[in-house]
């Protein structure tokens, strides 16, 4: 389904100067390393953003700040052609945006949204909607080096996080910083949100609350009872641009911490300037020049890497200014020249990286102004980024040429706290041990997180149906999915949906496809066409992605073995099909995760965890997972189900009773497209628009610049023309179940034929008699109890149930409606939540921000 939840991967990082590179976003639930894309003098005003904002009643009445989700809608399509336009980057494709060219541009070629400066251009365009700002998964801040030998040779060894005088030490640092007052006076001018937790704040709790630290948690993290009055963690009063200055507050504490730091550790040899002007506490508020220890500290300046880009380069300059001022002036930073941090910071630039341990030593750094990308529902990345586990040999692990914790970290309390957390399967103890390890890791300083972007996307006004997902904006599957032409009417008329053809959504991508082969598959530029050929078994909810329901399943059960794996026991829909006619089923399923676990590009990351499935039935199977974790659901949300029919290999036994994928079909230069093989289930089709072959399924949907038939490897200009999967009124179609299995269609129960059944949303509505969000034996007993009837007479609900477009023969007769009906039993649309949140009828937590339920 939606791949767009789906995280950065890798371990190296990268220098963005967008828009002019290229920079495709690869997708998987891990980190990344990168900077942040320019954005400097904005010249914007500041803007408020919703944050932990979902359902219809979080709000309160006229909150500026609160502005409830678009509702979205779990069926679709609303438009009859889905069309993606490539271009070179982002400055061709907003442009084809701003002449009317697309409904609907995606966010960015860095995914972070229409740039601040360009913000009160589309606020004051009519016809342009941008979506609230919101906290996108970026977040950013300095970060320090724990296997650094400078703290030890200052005199204060900080014993990877662990030693009090290097808790002073970070503590000094961090008062030397405003986050809120960067973020307002710096180069963001207010197009972020200031963070005290190395996390961002799009992600939410099941409350719709972000996993954050409260003020007073924040303010308890500060070793002096005297800061303990804080407004953010380790910030005293504000300092304008971002950075304490002599005599200010925050500098004064952060003369204390050095002060204490000498107490734990006195080969710092630091004391106050008599000189120095007093506190609030009498203390003199400056370092000694003349302190004993000085010239030694001075003597190892930290090496400092700072990004090149704005708003990292001001952090980092502005923090090199303030902690010179700390130091009595001295200069106590040395700036490398690689921008790497992985191993070579401040030695000559290499062309490898990512491999600190066997090609770059690891004390070739101090500070860094890091940012991350950390996607995904849960804030699970503390595990692989802050435990021991992953600090290779420095802390006692086995040897990592690429560790994940590439900082040195190793805080025991945080080492429990943050393995409690990614080892269990109760949402409510997750919760609870990540927050305490935002508490270890915040008492501990372990870095000082600053400020998360805020993102804002950009769609005509007259495309109604947008779903401004949490952290992604407009440009995402649901947008794709309840996209339609609205009611609006443009100023322009360059600015119809459609250009003037309702029918058809314009999607613009600001790269183009490098491959559409589900197994070689990478960027998300791929994803997002091949997440509308293909179905999950599992999706999430777009503006609470922890409500994480059914898809291509009715239901599922969880349960942990004797040896602490989990199960999950899927009963698949019964009406699954192929876009070309098969029937899906649970060794589909079995196939599809399998393979992917051992043969994915990419997804494989998603699926280390999987041990098994095993087939019991047609349409049911047992997933074993190894271990507990509450990100099980939602990475088995990501894997998208392929038909085994076309890619397994034949007569292979691999997996038991199904096989590998086909070596051919591996290979990077088999293309699915020329193939005639993007074959899926999902919402939308591949059908050929070229005339001698005209409607084949599986190829001819891709178009080169210059009008001729393309293949997945695409150029600028191209575009790939996607028809919506109803097949229903084709010509020779008998089984009414070729179309999607959540297609709407408004006319189902009208005309004639096979087409009579077009829509199987209001089939299952229809189906659902009372109500219940599912077809229940209730339901089915109504039915029955009609069956033969031709009027009221023994069959009160005889007009409800009565459809004779089924039955033209005898059409008075209720008779093949039972059948249609006993093809639904069991069948869900959002299990295991609550549509309407009625729970005499749908029992279950109410799902958000979802479009009313109708009856």
């Amino acid at each position: 389904m939606q791949y767009q939840g789906i995280s950065l991967t890798g371990t190296c990082p990268f220098d963005q100067f967008w828009p002019l590179n290229r920079f495709e976003t690869p997708v998987l639930a891990a980190l990344i390393l990168l900077s942040l894309s320019p954005l400097a003098s904005l010249g914007t005003r500041p803007v408020q953003a919703t944050i932990g904002c979902v359902g219809t009643n979080c709000c309160p009445p006229g909150s500026a700040v609160c502005v409830p989700p678009t509702p979205w809608a779990p069926y679709g399509p609303f438009v009859n052609k889905l069309q993606f336009k490539y271009y070179p980057g982002d400055f061709s494709e907003f442009n084809d945006f701003s002449n009317g060219q697309l409904d609907l541009p995606d966010g960015g070629a860095v995914q972070t949204g229409i740039p601040p400066p360009l913000w009160s251009h589309y606020d004051n365009f009519a016809d342009f909607v941008l979506s609230q700002g919101q906290p996108n998964f970026f977040y950013y801040g300095v970060q320090f080096n724990y296997g650094s030998s400078t703290w030890a040779a200052w005199g204060c060894d900080w014993q990877h996080g662990n030693s009090p005088c290097g808790v002073e030490i970070r503590e000094a640092f961090a008062h030397l910083l405003d986050k809120h007052r960067f973020v307002t006076d710096g180069p963001l001018q207010g197009a972020a949100v200031a963070i005290s937790d190395p996390s961002p704040p799009a992600k939410l709790q099941p409350n719709g609350q972000p996993y954050a630290s409260s003020l007073q948690e924040q303010c308890s993290w500060d070793t002096i009872p005297a800061h303990n009055n804080c407004t953010s963690a380790f910030n005293l009063a504000p300092d304008p641009g971002g950075f304490a200055q002599p005599s200010s507050p925050d500098f004064c504490a952060a003369v204390d911490h050095l002060i204490q730091a000498t107490v734990y550790a006195p080969a710092l040899g630091l004391r106050r300037d008599p000189n120095a002007a007093l506190d609030q506490f009498g203390n003199h508020c400056g370092i000694d020049p003349a302190s004993p220890s000085l010239p030694n500290i001075v003597a190892h300046p930290m090496r400092t890497v700072i990004r090149t880009t704005n708003p990292r380069a001001t952090l980092g300059i502005g923090f090199t200014n303030a902690v010179n001022l700390l130091f009595a002036g001295n200069n106590m930073n040395k700036r490398c020249q690689n921008l790497g941090i992985l191993g070579g910071g401040c030695i000559e630039r290499v062309a490898t990286c990512c491999d600190p341990i066997s090609n770059h030593p690891t004390d070739d750094w101090d500070w860094y102004t890091y940012g991350f990308l950390a996607q995904g529902p849960y804030p699970d990345h503390l595990y692989d980024l802050y435990n021991s586990e992953f600090a290779s040999n420095l802390c006692g692990g086995p040897l990592i040429t690429s560790p994940s914790n590439y900082d040195f970290l190793c805080i025991p309390d945080l080492d429990t706290a943050t393995s409690n957390a990614a080892t269990t399967n109760d949402v409510n103890l997750f919760t609870q041990n990540t927050l305490q390890a935002f508490h270890v890791f915040g008492s501990h300083v372990g870095d000082v997180p600053i400020f998360t972007p805020l993102i804002r996307t950009v769609a005509l006004r007259s495309m109604a149906g947008i779903v401004n997902a949490q952290g992604v904006g407009y440009p995402n599957f649901w947008s794709l999915l309840n996209g339609h032409k609205g009611d609006y009417v443009p100023l322009d008329s360059r600015y119809q949906f459609g250009g003037g053809d309702p029918t058809t959504l314009r999607r613009g991508e600001a790269f183009p496809t490098d491959s559409l082969n589900v197994y070689d598959a990478y960027f998300s530029v791929d994803f997002d066409v091949l997440s509308e050929v293909y179905d999950t078994l599992f999706t999430a909810n777009p503006v609470l992605p922890t409500q994480v329901f059914c898809w291509m399943c009715n239901s599922y059960t969880q349960t942990v073995d004797r040896s602490g794996n989990t199960h999950f026991l899927v009963e698949l829909r019964q009406n699954l099909r192929w876009q070309d006619g098969g029937l899906v089923d649970a060794k589909d399923v079995k196939f599809s995760l399998l393979t992917q676990r051992d043969q994915s590009a990419l997804l494989f990351y998603v699926l280390s965890a999987l041990l098994d499935v095993k087939v019991i039935s047609t349409n049911l199977l047992d997933i074993v997972m190894q271990g507990q974790s509450v990100s099980f659901l939602p990475n088995l949300s990501l894997v998208p189900i392929v038909p085994r029919h076309i890619w397994e290999l034949s007569v292979d036994t691999t997996y038991g009773d199904v096989g590998t994928v086909n070596p051919s079909k591996l290979d990077p230069s088999y293309d699915p497209v020329t193939s005639g093989t993007l074959i899926g289930s999902g919402p939308f089709i591949c059908e050929s628009i070229f005339q001698e072959d005209l409607g084949r399924v599986g190829t001819g949907c891709a178009q080169n610049s210059d009008g001729t038939r393309g293949g997945q490897y695409l150029d600028p200009g191209a575009s790939i023309t996607l028809q919506s999967y109803d097949r229903t009124n084709e010509p020779g179609t008998v089984d009414p179940f070729l179309q999607w299995f959540r297609t709407t269609n408004a006319a189902w129960g009208t005309g004639s034929g096979t087409a009579a059944f077009s829509g199987q949303f209001q089939e299952f509505s229809w189906a659902d008699r009372y109500d219940n969000a599912t077809v229940t034996i209730q339901d089915v007993a109504s039915i029955e109890a009609c069956f033969g009837k031709t009027s009221s007479t023994g069959c009160a609900d005889y007009s409800y149930w009565l459809k004779p477009v089924f039955h033209p023969g005898a059409p008075n007769t209720i008779s093949s409606e039972v059948a249609i009906v006993l093809s639904h039993l069991d069948d869900t649309w959002v299990y295991p939540f609550s549509w309407n949140g009625d729970q005499s009828m749908q029992p279950g937590q109410q799902i958000q921000g979802i479009i009313p339920f109708t009856t």
